[in-house]
């Protein structure tokens, strides 16, 4: 009788070992930019598993295990963080580097042929909102502060002189170690113009800044760190009403939106 149950309890074991999925090493076979996103194909993942990319979740077929997907989430490094929630692997993606640093500025309508509304080229946009007030790029990897409209330090309508952006709102984040950093600063004027959305206006910039619950954006300047060479006393500002990116005296009051990294 001992017998017969240990064959019993041994074939029960076998049996769940080959019902239960399992990830084996996961295999890519293409993972390429194609169209200004990212397309991954692969198999031997995890079956049933949810895919997820530089830690976000995918829209995906994966039944036995073979998956595909394209993404607007592109590495700084050309190289994709990928999990079936048992195996993580880096993928090198491949034809990044010619487009890593240059975005999308947004503009879909053509106006003449060969114009940026018809090319369309640049890495695309794509926002994560990180549930704590502040929201990361993952084409440049930079992590912006929302603005609010409840009056406090975050509120949209708070303005300040240049010295002030620095030894007020940049400061007084640090000190509340802001949704758990203290690295926060204010934006050098390129970093700035890559929030700007050129195909919109007031404000030019994407919905993810401006959704009018708990994310706001004035249709107004907004400070960088950058200081106009030819005259020190006036730094660079950029326009989020139409993307304009003019320079003013340092004494005026523009807005601010701190940033952080990458």
């Amino acid at each position: 009788m001992k017998h017969i149950f240990g064959s019993l309890v041994g074939a029960y074991v076998l049996f769940l070992f080959f019902l239960v999925p399992r990830a084996e090493a996961i295999n890519i076979a293409e993972a390429e930019i194609t169209g200004g996103a990212v397309v991954v194909v692969g198999n031997q993942a995890a079956k049933l598993a949810t895919i997820t990319w530089e830690g976000t979740a995918v829209t995906t077929s994966n039944k036995g295990g073979a998956f595909q997907f394209s993404t607007a989430i592109l590495p700084l490094d050309c190289v994709g963080e990928l999990s079936d929630g048992v195996i993580t692997v880096n993928v090198v993606v491949e034809g990044c580097t010619t487009q890593q640093g240059v975005l999308k500025t947004g503009q879909t309508t053509s106006f003449q042929a060969g114009d940026d509304g018809e090319l369309q080229l640049g890495t695309a946009r794509s926002y994560t909102d990180n549930g704590d007030g502040t929201i990361t790029d993952n084409a440049t990897g930079l992590m912006w502060e929302k603005l609010t409209n409840d009056g406090t330090i975050h509120d949209k309508d708070n303005f300040y002189t240049w010295a002030n952006a620095f030894a007020v709102k940049i400061a007084d984040l640090n000190a509340a170690n802001f949704a758990g950093h203290n690295d926060w600063r204010l934006p050098n004027i390129n970093e700035l113009q890559t929030l700007v959305n050129y195909g919109t206006i007031n404000p030019a910039i994407d919905p993810a800044f401006n959704n009018g619950v708990d994310s706001f954006t004035r249709s107004s300047f907004y400070w960088s760190s950058t200081t106009f060479a030819l005259f020190p006393f006036n730094a660079w500002i950029v326009s989020f009403l139409d993307g304009v990116v003019v320079n003013v005296n340092k004494a005026d009051f523009p807005s601010v939106r701190a940033v952080r990294g990458p």
